[in-house]
């Protein structure tokens, strides 16, 4: 096992430990290290970690992989003065996409053509109403309204519970 490698099991324990789910992370970093021990390094340089950064994918993807090797590099450089960051002006930022946010009236077409689905006396068309409908009165997102149970309904207090949100919480509404 490479330093690098023992390094980066260290580096996932410590932020696992700190509470990051960091699963996503942990596999690029990985396949970072991988890339790393293919061309013998023994330390992480800036030619070498942007090489890999625009190795693979599109743009917006550069950006998420030079944050996690920076990240990894600067915990690196406490340890191994060898160790280069990258710039982090290096890519250009990922640009997320505007969220759309839907009309009342798109809302009522949405519900209306749930309504219309086949078969007519089945419970999928009641099913997909009530679900748009509650994400949309709501603000749910489609995950927390798939998760909901029967018992998280409170009818008699009139409270829904949301189990696990974004951030691993849970709120009543």
């Amino acid at each position: 096992m490479s330093r690098l490698r023992t390094a980066l099991e260290r580096y996932i324990g410590m932020r696992q430990g700190l509470g990051y789910k960091y699963d996503g992370p942990a596999k690029r970093l990985s396949e970072f290290v991988a890339f790393m021990e293919a061309r013998g390094a023994e330390a992480i340089t800036t030619d070498l970690a942007m090489e890999w950064v625009t190795s693979m994918g599109r743009q917006p993807s550069w950006s998420i992989r030079l944050a996690d090797v920076r990240c990894f590099a600067q915990h690196l450089t406490h340890f191994d003065p060898l160790t280069e960051v990258p710039p982090s002006d290096a890519v250009s930022p990922a640009r997320r996409t505007k969220p759309y946010i839907y009309s009342e009236i798109e809302i009522q077409a949405l519900l209306a053509a749930a309504l219309s689905l086949p078969p007519a006396n089945a419970l999928r068309r009641w099913t997909y109403h009530c679900l748009f409908g509650l994400i949309a009165v709501a603000g749910l997102r489609h995950s927390e309204a798939l998760g909901l149970l029967r018992a998280d309904v409170d009818l008699d207090q009139g409270v829904l519970t949301i189990r696990e949100t974004k951030f691993g919480m849970s709120l009543c509404i």
